[in-house]
């Protein structure tokens, strides 16, 4: 119990303001929870209302930049993983290869993404606006607007509206997407109506 108000207040009085003045950017009502670590802050852009429960470990490299919408939700021990590994280096073991340059590689959440607790995202993936990912999925690929995805990796989407409702949140949250883009992309995807 003692060690677990140390933690925040450590993370709510130091961390957190440390946090906010090394990250590329970073928007109004901050909140990282307790117990979680975040390296390399300057490659990360968060936006407003960013919320992440504690346990937390989100580290990338220069080469995969991570960008956080606004409103965003992130369980318990969830984390990121940006950056690859060179698998042809030949000079030694691949524990002394140098980071990797890619090419257009990058982690991505859009505004009003809810990501359940321990799921990890690496490299590549791209969370729409809206998108909910359950609990324990791993995430290295796209994942359509309003819908939950999960499994491992999290492949396996279900829509969280009818259609009527879709129209209704989209509004409500002066999103970029019409309903017309999201049913194309539900019908690429196999996502049942």
């Amino acid at each position: 119990m003692i060690l677990q108000f140390i933690h925040r207040c450590y993370n709510i009085f130091i961390y957190r303001p440390y946090l906010k003045w090394k990250l590329n950017f970073c928007g109004k009502n901050f909140k990282f929870g307790y117990a979680s670590e975040l390296r390399n802050p300057q490659f990360f852009r968060i936006g407003d209302n960013f919320y992440s429960g504690p346990y937390g470990y989100f580290v990338t490299n220069k080469y995969i930049p991570v960008e956080i919408g606004n409103h965003i939700m992130f369980g318990p021990f969830c984390k990121i993983f940006g950056g690859d590994h060179d698998l042809e280096y030949t000079d030694n073991h691949i524990r002394f290869a140098p980071e990797k340059a890619v090419v257009d590689k990058k982690i991505v959440l859009e505004d009003g993404v809810w990501v359940g607790a321990n799921t990890t995202m690496l490299t590549n993936a791209y969370i729409c606006e809206g998108a909910v990912v359950s609990s324990g999925a791993i995430v290295n690929h796209y994942i359509p607007p309003y819908c939950i995805a999960y499994g491992i990796p999290a492949k396996k989407y279900k829509r969280r509206f009818t259609t009527e409702d879709l129209q209704e949140v989209l509004t409500n949250v002066g999103s970029k997407y019409t309903v017309d883009q999201i049913l194309g992309i539900y019908k690429e995807y196999g996502i049942d109506s």
